[in-house]
C-alpha cells in the first residue's frame, strides 16, 4: 500500500500501512545522521510494511519537516514526547495490538527512555507490570546522552571552517553541528539521559543490534537481562557508512537481522487501514502541507504558503530542488528554514524530491541517488505545472550543487521561470546520470592540478599503488577531463555559454553564488573563463562570492549573508533597476549590465 503522510502534535511523519496487528515506530538518528540515513530508513519502513507490519517513521519536533526549530528550549523533552506521540498515532490509526519501538543511534537512546517512561505510566495506571511497548530494538545505540554531546562536539570540530565563526548574537553559546544547533540547554538535557534502565522493564523483548564487540550492547544486555527482559543480540554490519554521507545508503543487508527479528513467529493480521486525515502544519508565519505530484513515478513535495496570503501579490513562488542525495529538507535543514523565512515575506514555495531521491520512488530501471540525469527535467516541469495549477505563474528555482544544473536549464524557453539561484553548482550539463558515489570520485569538482596534488600525497599514492586498477581509472578520468578542457577552450564546445546567453536574451535573472575556494568553482571557470569573464555584459546574470562559507552553506554566518542575496534577487524581479548597492561583506566579480 502507498505510504501516507501524517502530522501529529507538530511532528511530520510517514505511515506505511499494512494489515498486520504488530506495528513499528521508527526513531531515527539526529540531525546530520538523519539526513544520511533518510532513504535507508524509508527502505526499512517499506520492507516492514511488505512483511505485514505497519510502520511509522517521523521527524522529531524541531527537526526535518516538523514544526519548531532545533534551537528552541526543551528539545530533549520535545523529542521524547515526539516518540510517545508517534506510538499513540500508530495505535489510533491502525488498531495494532503490539507495538515495536526501533531506535537508531541517538534515536535508540530516546526510544529506550521513552519506552521506560511509558512502562512506568502503564504500570501505575494498571497496578501491575505492563510495558507501553511490546518490543524494543536498539540499533547501534548511543551509549549515553553525554556521549551524544561529545560526538556532536567532535563532529562540529571536524567539519568546522578555519578561523572563528563570526559572532551572531542569537547563536551565542551554540555549537554548529553541520548546520544543526546544539544549544547549552540541549547539551545539559542530553547529558542527563542514560542508557541504563532505571529499574523498569521497557519491553518484553529487546534486540540489541550493534558491533560484535560493542561494550554498550554488552552492558545493556546484562542490565536488561537482570530485569527479566528477553534480550537478543545480533551484529549490525553498517553503522559507520550509513551515518557518514547521504550517498551511502546500501542498507538492505544491514537491516536484514532487524526485519527478521520483528517478523519472527509470524505477524497476526487484522489491522485497519489508516483514516483519511488532513496532514497540514500551522505555524506562526507559514502553513505547510505534503503533496504528491502526479507522474511516473509520483513525486513527493512539501508546499509552504504564507499564513496571510495576498491573492493580488505577484511575488514569485520558490521551487527548491535536491542537493545531491540529500532529501528535500536540505543540508542542516536549510531548505525548510529558508522556505519558512520566505513565507514570512510573502513567498510560497515547494520543496520536492526528484525521482530516486529522498521520499520519491526511483524511475523503473534506474537506481536510487542518480545525479545529473536529464530525466530530472520532467520532474522540474511537473513541479512547475503543479505550482501553476495553484495560481503561481512565476517561479524562481533554487538549486544547490547537483540541483544547480536542472535549475539553470529549466529556464530555457519556459516563461514561468522568472529567475534562478544556483548555489555552488557542481556542473552545468545533464546526461544519462551519475551515481553520487561516482560524483564524489569525479575530477569535475576540482582543478586538474589540485586533483593531481591530492592524488600524489603519500597516503593516497600508497593506496593507488596497492590497487593498480585505480591507477587506470584515474588516468582515464584525467584524460577525459583534459580532452574536455581542450575542446571547451578551442571554442568548439560552448554549450554552457550559449545557455547563459539565451537565458539573458529571454529576460531570465540568474544569480550564481560561490563559496570562496569551493571545489565546484573550477567547473565554472572551465566553461566560462577566468573569473567568469565570458559572462561580462550579459544582462540579468550575476555572480556573487561568499567569504568563509562551506560547500553546503551550513555555516550560520554564511547563511545570513546568503539570505540577503536571495532577498535582493527576489526583489530585483519586480524592479526595473537591478543594480542596487551590494550588501556589506559580499564581493561581486561579474556586474549586471
Amino acid at each position: 500500500m502507498t505510504p501516507t503522510p501524517v502530522v501529529f502534535e507538530g511532528c511530520f511523519g510517514w505511515l506505511h500501512p499494512a494489515d498486520g496487528r504488530r506495528g513499528v515506530v521508527l526513531c531515527g538518528p539526529h540531525g546530520h545522521e538523519e539526513l544520511c540515513v533518510h532513504r535507508a530508513w524509508m527502505g526499512l519502513a517499506q520492507t516492514l510494511a511488505a512483511a505485514g507490519l505497519p510502520a511509522l517513521r517521523f521527524d522529531y519536533h524541531g527537526l526535518g519537516d516538523s514544526a519548531g526549530e532545533d534551537s528552541d528550549p526543551g528539545r530533549v523533552r520535545a523529542w521524547l514526547d515526539s516518540v510517545r506521540a508517534a506510538v499513540r498515532r500508530l495505535r489510533e490509526d491502525t488498531g495494532v495490538t503490539e507495538v515495536a519501538l526501533v531506535g537508531y543511534r541517538l534515536g535508540g537512546l530516546l526510544a529506550l527512555v521513552a519506552a521506560e517512561e511509558m512502562a512506568g505510566e502503564m504500570a501505575g495506571e494498571a497496578g501491575g507490570e505492563m510495558a507501553g511497548v511490546d518490543l524494543l530494538a536498539l540499533v547501534a545505540p548511543t551509549a549515553s546522552g553525554r556521549m551524544a554531546v561529545r560526538e556532536m562536539q567532535a563532529l562540529s570540530r571536524i567539519v568546522a571552517l578555519p578561523g572563528p565563526e563570526p559572532a551572531l548574537p542569537d547563536r551565542a553559546g551554540q555549537v554548529n553541528v553541520v548546520g544543526f544547533a546544539l544549544t547549552p540547554e540541549t547539551a545539559l538535557e542530553l547529558a542527563a539521559l542514560d542508557a541504563r534502565p532505571a529499574g523498569r522493564v521497557p519491553a518484553r523483548r529487546v534486540l540489541l543490534l550493534d558491533k560484535a564487540d560493542s561494550r554498550v550492547a554488552a552492558q545493556l544486555a546484562a542490565t536488561l537481562g537482570g530485569l527479566g527482559v528477553a534480550v537478543e543480540r545480533a551484529v549490525f554490519a553498517g553503522p559507520a557508512d550509513l551515518v557518514q554521507q547521504p550517498q551511502r545508503l546500501e542498507a538492505a543487508a544491514a537491516f536484514a537481522p532487524l526485519a527478521a527479528w520483528l517478523t519472527a513467529g509470524g505477524v497476526p493480521r487484522g489491522a485497519s487501514a489508516p483514516p483519511e486525515r488532513p496532514a497540514g502544519l500551522m505555524m506562526p508565519n507559514a502553513v505547510e502541507r505534503p503533496v504528491v505530484l502526479d507522474g511516473s513515478p509520483p513525486l513527493f513535495g512539501v508546499f509552504c504558503a504564507p499564513v496571510l496570503a495576498d491573492p493580488s501579490s505577484r511575488r514569485p513562488a520558490i521551487l527548491f530542488l535536491n542537493s545531491g542525495a540529500t532529501h528535500h529538507v536540505g543540508s542542516g535543514r536549510a531548505t525548510v528554514l529558508q522556505a519558512r523565512r520566505l513565507a514570512a515575506l510573502g513567498h510560497a514555495s515547494l520543496r520536492i524530491d526528484a525521482a530516486g531521491l529522498g521520499d520519491s520512488p526511483a524511475r523503473p530501471g534506474q537506481p536510487d541517488n542518480l545525479l545529473y540525469n536529464r530525466d530530472v527535467m520532467a520532474d522540474v516541469r511537473a513541479a512547475l505545472d503543479w505550482l501553476e495549477e495553484q495560481g503561481h505563474e512565476r517561479c524562481v528555482i533554487v538549486g544547490l550543487c547537483a540541483g544547480g544544473a536542472p535549475a539553470l536549464l529549466a529556464g530555457l524557453g519556459d516563461e514561468r521561470v522568472a529567475g534562478q539561484i544556483l548555489l555552488n553548482p557542481g556542473r552545468f550539463e545533464l546526461g544519462r546520470g551519475i551515481p553520487v558515489t561516482e560524483v564524489l570520485r569525479s575530477v569535475a569538482h576540482r582543478s586538474t592540478g589540485g586533483y593531481l596534488r591530492e592524488a600524489f600525497k603519500p597516503a593516497k599514492l600508497r593506496a593507488l599503488l596497492r590497487n593498480r586498477g585505480r591507477i587506470g581509472g584515474l588516468g582515464r578520468r584525467l584524460a577525459a577531463r583534459l580532452a574536455r578542457k581542450a575542446l571547451i577552450k578551442s571554442g568548439l564546445d560552448s554549450r554552457v555559454l550559449r545557455v547563459f546567453r539565451r537565458l539573458s536574451a529571454e529576460g531570465r535573472r540568474v544569480l550564481l553564488v560561490y563559496s570562496v575556494g569551493d571545489m565546484t568553482y573550477a567547473e565554472f571557470e572551465l566553461h566560462l573563463g577566468l573569473a567568469g569573464r565570458c559572462l561580462n555584459g550579459l544582462p540579468g546574470i550575476r555572480v556573487e562570492y561568499l567569504e568563509r562559507a562551506d560547500h553546503s552553506l551550513t555555516d550560520w554566518s554564511a547563511r545570513e549573508r546568503l539570505d540577503r542575496l536571495i532577498d535582493r534577487h527576489l526583489e530585483s524581479l519586480d524592479r526595473a533597476d537591478v543594480d542596487a548597492p551590494v550588501p556589506t561583506g559580499v564581493s561581486v566579480r561579474v556586474s549586471m549590465c
